[in-house]
């Protein structure tokens, strides 16, 4: 959705995979992301940023109106928080960064990239559990 938005603000971009160092452990990761082609100004970087996340959120968070089964019902769930999560700290990392001359490094690491939505996820599994030990029906195995 990245790059989908990098182009309706009037910029090219492409897809690249590129080595992002743990920031707390000694290895490092790969991640695809969406590279605008030349630099955008503040205005429009954080349009991409925001709206990239957010955007694929929109429809899952629509489904989840429909869903009834609880385990897709958690996965939709858990996939609308972590998509809004990285639209505000994609667009607060910027504007930290670029308007208030702030670097908060944490937010930037992979670790909390990856930990908040796996914290979201295993709350998630939690959860549906719990509802259906309540409920008193099994959730299949």
């Amino acid at each position: 959705m990245h790059l989908l938005v990098i182009y309706a603000v009037g910029s090219s971009g492409s897809i690249i995979v590129r080595p992002w160092q743990m920031g707390y452990l000694p290895f490092t990761i790969y991640g695809v992301h969406a590279q605008p082609a030349e630099q955008l100004d503040l205005v429009r970087q954080s349009i991409v940023n925001f709206l990239g996340p957010f955007l694929a959120a929109v429809p899952l968070a629509g489904l989840i109106w429909y869903v009834r089964e609880p385990i897709p019902l958690v996965a939709l769930i858990a996939n609308v928080v972590i998509l809004v999560f990285y639209a505000g700290i994609e667009l607060g990392d910027l504007l930290l960064e670029k308007v208030w001359n702030t670097d908060v490094s944490l937010l930037t690491t992979p670790e909390f990239n990856y930990g908040v939505p796996l914290l979201v996820i295993a709350l998630g599994v939690l959860g549906a559990v719990i509802w259906d030990r309540l409920r008193g029906s099994r959730i299949p195995e």
